[in-house]
């Protein structure tokens, strides 16, 4: 980051006297940053629901929103994340409720606003990279059913709905599911 930017108040900017203290999560999440601007964080689906992925340090490099992405093989969603990453990188902004059509072949996939309910359900090793709760913006990632249609959408597939949760939502607006089970 060049001298004189803002800084925020990560591992990597703010010195909390812990830095030698670290885990190996956190190590190697420094050490991805500090490479390319940012990591990606990857929860393998298990009995109790999918798994997911999501970028720390696009706030710290970019002053970008984090992104994340629910429902797919998660190497499969760490690649889109990085294709997302990279586009940040390169000067194109992440805009919610913006489509990308080069993210995942054939489909396109819309950003859409994380509601702040879901950061400590969802996000949690974010919030302890940032020691914050809101500093950092998260946008969603949707991606398609096999017809192109979006969550949200009306005839969108039921399996896919089940497969991504609607961030947009509060908590509380939710359809009662695996992911609200995470509150």
């Amino acid at each position: 980051m060049p001298a004189g930017e803002r800084r925020c108040q990560c591992l990597i900017c703010a010195d909390y006297g812990d830095r030698d203290r670290l885990d190996a999560i956190d190590t190697d999440l420094v050490a991805n940053i500090d490479e390319r601007g940012w990591g990606v964080m990857m929860i393998p689906e298990d009995d109790t629901g999918p798994g997911w992925a999501y970028t720390v340090g696009l706030w710290h490099s970019h002053f970008s929103a984090e992104i994340a992405m629910f429902g797919l093989d998660i190497y499969d969603m760490t690649d889109c994340l990085n294709v997302l990453g990279a586009q940040v990188r390169d000067g194109r902004a992440l805009v919610s409720d913006e489509g990308r059509a080069e993210v995942i072949e054939r489909y396109p996939v819309v950003l859409k606003d994380v509601d702040e309910g879901w950061r400590k359900a969802f996000f949690g090793t974010s919030m302890g990279f940032y020691r914050s709760t809101r500093e950092v913006p998260f946008l969603q990632v949707l991606w398609p059913d096999q017809d192109g249609k979006l969550p949200g959408v009306p005839g969108c597939s039921e399996g896919y709905l089940a497969l991504q949760p609607s961030l947009w939502l509060t908590p509380d607006e939710h359809p009662v599911g695996c992911w609200t089970a995470q509150i």
